[in-house]
């Protein structure tokens, strides 16, 4: 009876330890003797700045006693009512000159330019058969109201239209339109008109 034994099972192989324990422990006492050597290396370096911190805090602590102790030495100076009052009074004009400014450049005075050229377009615009009675301008020319008669009720749109073209009356948009007959026997074909802005 013949046995045979196969050598290159892993049990049967010679395992190599690369460290044993008592190696190990070495090597972790070495490091941790180096880093407590340099531990106390940077400690003892650091020992002439850390009496330097020391010695300047308590120079600040004195400085900090010495400026409280002339503060309250120093007599509390008296404030001078005069010159309150000019600034308050130099404040308020201030404050005017900024307001007038802003109304002036926001324009919130309306037209600045005056109304000449508004009626300078009314001169201009003429249709045949229709005519101005009464014009109003307002609010500093941004709301118009015209009133007039015609002949025929197309020609209002025909002369608002002409008007529209006019560059002082560019941006208006009439946006209200009435048309009447008129009850006059001596005029009965005539048609009176109001238009406006608002």
């Amino acid at each position: 009876m013949n046995q045979q034994i196969n050598l290159y099972q892993p049990m049967f192989r010679k395992q190599k330890k690369v460290f044993s324990a008592a190696t190990m422990l070495q090597i972790c006492l070495f490091f941790i003797f180096v880093f407590a050597g340099l531990y106390a290396y940077e400690l003892y370096s650091m020992t002439p700045f850390s009496k330097q911190v020391t010695n300047i805090k308590g120079e600040l602590q004195e400085m900090t006693a010495q400026l409280n102790k002339l503060k309250k030495q120093q007599p509390a100076k008296a404030k001078s009512t005069l010159l309150e009052k000019e600034i308050v009074r130099v404040s308020r004009e201030l404050e005017q000159s900024r307001r007038i400014q802003q109304i002036l450049s926001g324009k919130a005075l309306g037209n600045t330019s005056g109304f000449s050229g508004h009626l300078e377009a009314f001169a201009r615009q003429r249709v045949e058969g229709a005519w101005l009675t009464k014009f109003a301008i307002t609010g500093g020319g941004t709301a118009l109201m015209l009133q007039g008669n015609t002949l025929s009720s197309e020609l209002v749109p025909v002369y608002i239209q002409q008007l529209s073209n006019e560059q002082a009356l560019s941006g208006a948009s009439f946006n209200f339109m009435e048309l009447k007959r008129s009850g006059d026997i001596e005029t009965p074909n005539q048609i009176a008109f109001k238009v406006s802005t608002k």
